[in-house]
């Protein structure tokens, strides 16, 4: 059995690194995009004598189907990539395409789905490989391996460890295609699609519960920098938060402690307590001792980073 190989994220280098190990891979592609993990990826394979092929999103089928003509794979495997397999090319190879999908399905489909799992407070993820069909997301799954999220999981811990499991995920998998497995349908009334987040999505607000505020946080870090507040009417980045047990009467937002060189209590929802651990702003990186350090008192409010500040922030791609 052979496989052609597209990846455009090092979320599928394990796994590739993996089948290459294997020798199974008849080839590589990546896309012509210019992200700096598809360059490294492009650079490492180059340099172990396995340069990609390269595609381009005009011409796309056309380039995909002289591509597999030319390898004869039995399967094409899809480890990430920016844009639409088109239809007419996923039945060249004879066993399809297979895409290898960082979360669980049916229940997150979609670009970004470990932004949404760790948001939502889910206690594991996945990687699932399914046959790909003209939709996103939808086909048979062929294989899928659990990955647990921990209390304090942040969306870079997570998604190493999504890296690694994908390699017992790529093994089942080929068992599968040697066998010829038809795969379990995925239960449509169970699915949903999570769409990639937006700046909104990102932003804090403090009426929510401390608990539900802090998985934001871990779910913006480190990619984001954070989850978004403003003080001061400044941009204010929340990297690292605690809940805390005690409740306070104060409105939302507001600063309850101010201890320097210890610690920076905020008041949240329902009267509960959030502890900054970690923040950024353009100075730098501080903990929340440290910014109690720069003149942040007790009764300031920190703010919900109103749209047209958000609107100018950079964002930086996740996949």
């Amino acid at each position: 059995m052979r496989v052609a190989v597209i990846i455009s994220s090092l979320l599928g280098w394990p796994l590739l690194q993996d089948l290459l190990a294997q020798g199974v891979v008849a080839g590589v592609a990546v896309p012509a995009s210019g992200r700096e993990e598809t360059e490294q990826i492009h650079q490492w394979l180059t340099q172990a004598g396995m340069a990609p092929r390269r595609l381009s999103r005009a011409g796309l089928a056309e380039e995909l189907t002289s591509w597999l003509t030319a390898l004869q794979p039995t399967a094409a495997l899809v480890l990430t990539f920016p844009w639409r397999i088109p239809a007419a090319v996923l039945a060249v190879p004879p066993q399809g395409f297979i895409n290898v999908h960082f979360a669980a399905l049916p229940d997150y489909r979609g670009p970004e789905p470990t932004f949404w799992q760790l948001r939502n407070g889910e206690a594991a993820g996945a990687v699932t490989a399914h046959r790909m069909e003209a939709d996103f997301d939808t086909g048979p799954v062929l294989a899928a391996t659990p990955v647990p999220i921990g209390p304090h999981d942040t969306h870079g811990l997570h998604r190493a460890q999504l890296a690694l499991a994908a390699v017992a995920t790529g093994r089942a998998l080929l068992e599968a295609l040697r066998t010829g497995a038809p795969g379990h349908p995925q239960d449509e009334a169970a699915a949903r699609y999570w769409p990639r987040p937006s700046l909104a999505d990102l932003c804090i607000v403090w009426q929510e519960p401390a608990e539900a505020i802090a998985r934001l946080v871990r779910a913006a870090n480190p990619w984001n920098r954070g989850a978004l507040a403003a003080l001061r009417g400044q941009p204010l980045r929340v990297l690292g938060a605690t809940p805390r047990p005690e409740t306070v009467d104060a409105a939302p937002g507001t600063v309850v402690l101010a201890t320097p060189g210890q610690a920076l209590l905020v008041a949240c929802g329902a009267g509960q307590v959030l502890q900054l651990d970690m923040v950024a702003l353009e100075e730098g990186f501080f903990t929340g001792g440290q910014l109690a350090n720069l003149g942040i008192q007790p009764g300031e409010v920190l703010g919900t980073l109103p749209a047209t500040a958000a609107a100018v922030l950079p964002q930086v791609q996740l996949t």
